[in-house]
């Protein structure tokens, strides 16, 4: 009987001192998250710069910051903070095709990964130059103060001279005197508008 219980007590101490207290469990686990962290991060800041490179952005425009977040179920998701340093209207723009394109590359890269549920967000760098520095009035975000393009009728010189001369018969742009003057009577001669050519007394 002394043997049992002395076989039991042998076998239990074997087994709390083979098992970790569950403490240490706990510790060890971010531990082991932190490489593959390390290894997204790298992979995140080369497709944005082979996406930058795709699209002709200059690199020191846009940089990248990740950070690793533990949703449910300990499902690890990334959040993609794309920080702006060179400021260019453009690029504001197109901010929702340069995010597109950088998960297009990632799902390259790694196609068995779904990077569907990454988070990315922009943010300004203090130095990127932005001239927008003060809020518009609130009229401007109701109504499009936009002034208009104005065309331009005005014909140049050279347009005119290349059109050509109206034939004998044909309607002309020009204005006859009589439409200048209306109220002028018409010549009774039959001559027109014209004023009629005297003979000069010499001959």
């Amino acid at each position: 009987m002394f043997k049992f219980f002395k076989g039991s007590f042998t076998n239990d101490a074997l087994e709390s001192r083979s098992a970790p207290p569950p403490e240490a469990l706990q510790s060890v686990a971010p531990q082991s998250v932190k490489p593959h962290t390390d290894i997204q991060r790298e992979l995140v800041q080369v497709v944005l710069k082979d996406t930058l490179r795709r699209h002709g952005i200059p690199f020191e425009w846009l940089t990248c910051e990740v950070q690793s977040l533990v949703g449910g179920a300990n499902a690890e998701q990334l959040n993609i903070q794309l920080v702006l340093m060179q400021w260019h209207e453009l690029l504001l723009r197109y901010a929702p095709a340069v995010a597109t394109q950088l998960l297009r590359g990632l799902d390259r890269f790694e196609p068995a990964v779904d990077h569907s549920k990454y988070i990315i967000s922009w943010r300004f760098s203090p130095t990127c130059g932005c001239p927008f520095t003060v809020m518009p009035p609130p009229l401007v975000w109701s109504h499009d103060n936009t002034p208009e393009p104005i065309a331009d009728d005005a014909s140049s010189v050279l347009d005119r001279r290349q059109k050509k001369r109206p034939q004998k018969g044909e309607a002309s742009d020009s204005v006859p005197p009589s439409a200048a003057n209306p109220s002028a009577p018409p010549r009774a001669d039959g001559h027109g508008d014209y004023d009629r050519t005297e003979l000069s007394p010499f001959r």
